[in-house]
């Protein structure tokens, strides 16, 4: 008898070890992508019918970045509950396209940066540098190029604030490309900024 109220005993403390144990499963992550497109009476069309987006590897996941360069300029962080619903570079690519009117040219984005930099502790922005180049498919020739850098304060040092700042850069980084088209066509000759 003792030796069966023992094993019982013996049963129910492994239960209840196992249950402290168990690790916690983390909660899934929250997924983010770039909001819903501006009215269509907040933006003009912009003059191109194709784009594509590059982007270095590491460039190319889910993970929504952050730098602080105050302490620790060399190393990229990660939010770990936080994702983009796909990688920038595809994020970047759907919103210049939804944003095209079906014009003559194609445009080619090489995008360098997407991230939110803290340069102190609780202060962030959002980072966004790319080229971009435009081509006329017609004569299959490259028309200009150029680097551009656009920052935003983010509202939040924390992942909500970088997806809110990075949703707005990116609606930003169209019209600066749309208005330096433009641009060119008012000069009637392609100017090829620096490289």
């Amino acid at each position: 008898m003792k030796r069966f109220l023992f094993a019982r005993l013996f049963l129910a403390a492994l239960i209840i070890s196992s249950c402290t144990f168990t690790p916690e499963k983390s909660p899934p992550p929250r997924l983010h992508d770039l909001g819903p497109l501006p009215g269509r009476s907040d933006r003009l069309p912009a003059p191109w019918s194709a784009v594509d987006v590059a982007a270095p590897e590491w460039l190319k996941n889910d993970r929504i970045r952050y730098r602080l360069v105050y302490s620790d300029p060399t190393r990229v962080g990660v939010y770990s509950l936080d994702r983009w619903i796909a990688s920038p570079p595809e994020l970047l690519a759907q919103r210049f396209a939804l944003s095209g009117d079906g014009g003559p040219l194609r445009i080619r984005i090489e995008l360098q940066e997407f991230e939110q930099i803290f340069e102190r502790p609780g202060q962030a922005k959002a980072l966004i540098r790319f080229r971009a180049s435009v081509h006329d498919p017609g004569r299959n020739r490259r028309l200009a190029e150029r680097t551009f850098e656009l920052d935003k304060i983010s509202p939040g040092a924390d992942a909500a604030g970088a997806v809110t700042s990075l949703a707005d850069l990116a609606d930003e980084s169209i019209t600066a490309v749309r208005l330096w088209i433009e641009g060119m066509n008012a000069a009637h000759e392609p100017v090829t900024g620096p490289r």
